[in-house]
């Protein structure tokens, strides 16, 4: 599945679309993500993320092409994975040991994400 990445370089935002766009697909809240400031999840009315947006220094991975991107994950960069976090159904992978530097995501309970598959 191809997912969709937005970047907008003159404000250094971009936008993940982790489940496919549709107008069906309510966003229920935005929320922080616990380990960082500089990223913010969209949950949608199932209580799944729908979508990741990165400011500041977590956007600029987003100028560049994923290296690696199947219907359950997507790699950034080929960066080592040095710290992960688990939060509804996904795990988010980051450089540093200290949860900064989005590499990337996994989906770990594809069944909770089965219908937008």
């Amino acid at each position: 599945m191809k997912r969709t990445i937005t970047y907008e370089q003159s404000i250094d935002i971009g936008y993940i679309y982790i489940t496919p766009q549709s107008e069906r697909l309510k966003i229920k809240e935005t929320i922080e993500l616990d380990v960082n400031e500089c990223i913010n999840v969209d949950i949608d009315k199932e209580d799944r993320v729908a979508g990741l947006e990165l400011f500041a220094e977590e956007s600029e991975v987003l100028r560049n092409t994923p290296v690696y991107e199947d219907k359950l994950s997507l790699r950034l960069t080929d960066q080592e994975v040095l710290s992960t976090y688990q939060w509804s159904g996904i795990e988010f992978h980051f450089s540093t040991p200290d949860h900064k530097g989005l590499i990337g995501f996994s989906i770990v309970d594809p069944l909770l994400y089965n219908d937008l598959l």
